[in-house]
This record gives structure tokens, sequence and C-alpha cells, in this order.
């Protein structure tokens, strides 16, 4: 029963979302674009004024550069063949996007929201859970901080997003959302449930603040390594995000990152899974993909550009957004085929990760029935085997029946 409901939320809270975003989309251009290079088949495009500008965005085209690309402040602009070009905020417009910090009401208004939310989530939680009497007000805190974060950020900003960038809810609800999720494993909090909710509120942050999209967002870190790139507080937060996968493992691209929360609630849809047991094909597949990501932002070309990632979470119907869709069908017989095969941060979280201080292990308590050997979808729950590539999905702790044989822990 709770099964079939699961299956009926999932998809109505899809559909609520690409309802929700549509306001957004009419009052900032997502892909931030000045000059819009998809007239005729982005159903964003409107030009009243005959000016060449979308009527959408704030933004103005500013002069081309071949090394420059930006990640947070000045949105990037992906032509239709993956060139980059930067765009400037335009000036004298009391409509214009302003990036960075929010003024004094909307952060007092953001932190009654938050807390007016954390007071339900709990209160919905203490009632379906009224025998558990085992959670401390510690616990019950931090398993509804992150929900009740992103609910809050995504209403600010869908009241406000004429004012303000999502890149500013977006970096907030990323780096709180990391330390958040490692004390909810380290504390053996995480259950299916709870998972779920956090996946579909991953989702949606990415449909509704449109950023930091990854992979799309490598770029912008290779230009900052040639020194032709500017630091961001984007680039900060995931570069703050990369070193913490050191510590903590892979805990972003498990439950945060928009693009593997979307692939993982996919990849739930039953149907016959493509099994690939060796990890180090999938491996070598990305480290070309990374080679070539590299190439391409040497000559100021966006690779990841061609995978429609921001088309999709855009909404925008072009052929990437096509492409992006057939990923996601992928998804459903191919687990997380983005972040395993093609994703180039993919590869620095996995040799960061490689090690990490905290990760999912075995106890003495194992029995070793390979019962979660069987069930991981990378095929890295053997007790020899490395975690690099482990997203933390929780089948290998869901299926397991022996109390503590498994942990997320100290290595």
């Amino acid at each position: 029963m709770r099964n079939t409901i699961l299956k009926g939320i999932l998809p109505a809270g899809v559909a609520a979302t690409t309802a929700l975003v549509q306001p957004a989309c009419a009052a900032v251009c997502p892909r931030g674009v000045g000059g819009c290079v998809f007239p005729g088949r982005c159903f964003l495009f409107v030009d009243e004024n005959g000016n060449s500008l979308c009527d959408y965005t704030a933004t103005a085209l500013g002069s081309s550069s071949q090394h420059t690309v930006s990640v947070v402040d000045t949105p990037a602009i992906v032509s239709a063949t993956g060139n980059i070009t930067s765009s400037t905020l335009g000036s004298g417009s009391a409509d214009a996007v302003t990036p960075g910090f929010l003024s004094l009401a909307p952060i007092i208004l953001g932190i009654c929201l938050f807390v007016a939310l954390c007071g339900i989530l709990i209160w919905l939680y203490t009632t379906k859970n009224a025998g558990d009497h085992s959670r401390s007000a510690g616990d019950l805190l931090a398993i509804v901080s992150l929900p009740a974060l992103g609910i809050a950020g995504m209403i600010l900003y869908l009241l406000m997003a004429d004012h303000v960038s999502g890149m500013t809810f977006a970096l907030v609800y990323m780096l709180a959302g990391v330390p958040i999720m490692a004390y909810l494993w380290r504390r053996r909090l995480i259950d299916s449930k709870i998972a779920t909710i956090v996946l579909v509120i991953s989702t949606a942050t990415g449909f509704v603040f449109l950023a930091p999209l990854m992979p799309m967002e490598f770029t912008g870190i290779e230009r900052l390594a040639l020194g032709d790139q500017s630091i961001t507080p984007g680039i900060l937060a995931i570069l703050a995000v990369l070193a913490s996968s050191v510590l903590v493992g892979r805990i972003f691209c498990a439950h945060l990152c928009p693009v593997g929360a979307l692939q993982e609630l996919v990849s739930r849809i039953p149907g016959k899974k493509i099994q690939i047991k060796n990890p180090v094909i999938s491996e070598l597949f990305r480290a070309v993909i990374f080679a070539g990501v590299l190439m391409g932002g040497i000559y100021s070309t966006n690779v990841m550009a061609y995978t429609g990632i921001y088309d999709l979470f855009s909404l925008t119907l072009t052929t990437g957004f096509v492409v992006a869709a057939g990923l996601l069908v992928l998804s459903v017989f191919l687990y997380r085929p983005v972040c395993r095969f093609l994703c180039p941060f993919g590869l620095v979280f996995a040799l960061l990760s490689w090690r990490s201080r905290y990760s999912l292990r075995r106890t003495d308590a194992c029995v070793d029935c390979s019962r979660c050997e069987h069930t991981c979808p990378v095929h890295t729950a053997g007790r020899t085997d490395s975690r690099r590539e482990c997203y933390l999905c929780g089948r290998c702790t869901d299926t397991c029946r022996v109390d503590g044989a498994i942990t997320y822990g100290r290595e």
C-alpha cells in the first residue's frame, strides 16, 4: 500500500514542480541569455519591441570573450553549438536580477518560513510516528531541516524571482545540505522515505532555481584553473563541496545534485536493468569524456551543453531537451548514466572520495550473506571494493538483515 501511494506521490510532485516553475521562467530567462540563440525553438522567447533580445530576460548581451565563462554572477551563454560567451547585467532596470546576498527583509521572511516549515514537518513526523520516542529533538530537527530549507527557498524565490538570482538559494541549499545529510547518515536516521523526500526536494530545486546544475559548471572551474576566470561565490561553493567529499564521501552526488537526484528517482521505476558489474568500464568511459571536456574548455566550448541538461531543467523545448530526455529514459534501465559515464565532476568526486573519512562499510556483525552485493546498482558493495563509485542510494542498508552490519562511519 505504501509503495502504491509513493508511486502516486512522485509523479504528482514532479508535475507540481513543473507547474510552479512557469512564473519564474516568465520573469527571468532560465538560461540567463540576453541575446537568445533559440528564437522560434524556445517556447519562452518573446521579442515584442523588436530589439532581438528576449523580453523575459533581465540581462543584456555583453561583449563576447573567448576566455571568459561565468558560473554565478554573470551567467554564461551556451550557444546551440556549445560555444561560450559572457553576459552582463543590464543597467538601469528596476527589475534586474541581483545575484549575491539578499536584503534583510527577504532574509527575515526566509527564516520565518524555514522555522514554520520545520515546526509543521516535525508535527507531521511525530504524529505519524507517535509510538517512536527514540528520536531526540536534534535528530528531529535534522530530519526535517533540509526539506524545510528547500521548500522555504523555493517559495521565497518564486515570490521574488525578478529581483534575485536562483543561484543564491541553490548555493545555500547545497552548502547546508552536505553536513545535514552526513549527520543523518552518521546517526543512522536515513530510511527510504526520508531519502525519497530529499531526492524530490533536490529535483524540484533544479527546476525552480535552475542552478547550479552540475555537470554544466565544470568549464568555469577549468577556466579558473587556467587563470581566465575570476572567483565567484558559485565557484567557491562548488570547490567547498568537492573538498567535503574527502571527509564525507559523495553526499552531494547522492542527494543534493538535481541531475543525480532526478536520475535516482527515475531509476526506481520497475524495468529490466542493465548491469555493468565492473565499475572500471564506466570509469574509463567517463575519463575519456573528461578529457574531451577539458579540451573543449580550452577552446571555450562547453561540451556538456550537448547533454541538454539546462534545456531539460528550464523546460526549453530544443534538440538538447530531447537528448536529456533520452538520457532520463535510459536511467530507467541503466543506473545514473550521466553521473557514471558523462559527468566530469563525477571523476573528481570519485578520486577525492576514494579514501573518504566517512563511508558505508561493513562491521564485524556482517555474516557475508552477499545480499548487499546483489542489490548494489554500481557493484561496489563487496567487502574489499572501493567506495569511490558509491552514491549512497541506501539499497544495501535496506536489504541487510543484520542490524548494524553496514554503517556509515570512519574507515
